[in-house]
């Protein structure tokens, strides 16, 4: 369920009720969203260099440490 203020804020950001919005085609659903942003609601085929899948950012920040890291740490203890 969405609440009253949740419901108020869709329906003043889309410009219609929400009962009319879900009974929208698709078609309708994305002229809307093209008059209102000035795209259409399709994937970008462009390439985007900010917007690269990195993995884990946590394991990029060091903040995870792998099994790998534990067994070299152990290997080098052994030495």
């Amino acid at each position: 369920m969405i609440s009253e203020e949740a419901k108020k804020i869709l329906e003043k950001n889309i410009g219609l009720p929400l009962d009319q919005v879900s009974e929208l085609s698709v078609y309708e659903e994305m002229s809307i969203v093209k008059a209102k942003t000035g795209k259409h609601l399709t994937f970008s085929k462009e390439y985007d260099p900010r917007i690269i899948g990195r993995g884990n950012p946590l394991l990029a920040r060091r903040k995870i440490t792998t099994i790998e890291e534990i067994n070299a740490k152990i290997d080098a203890l052994r030495k």
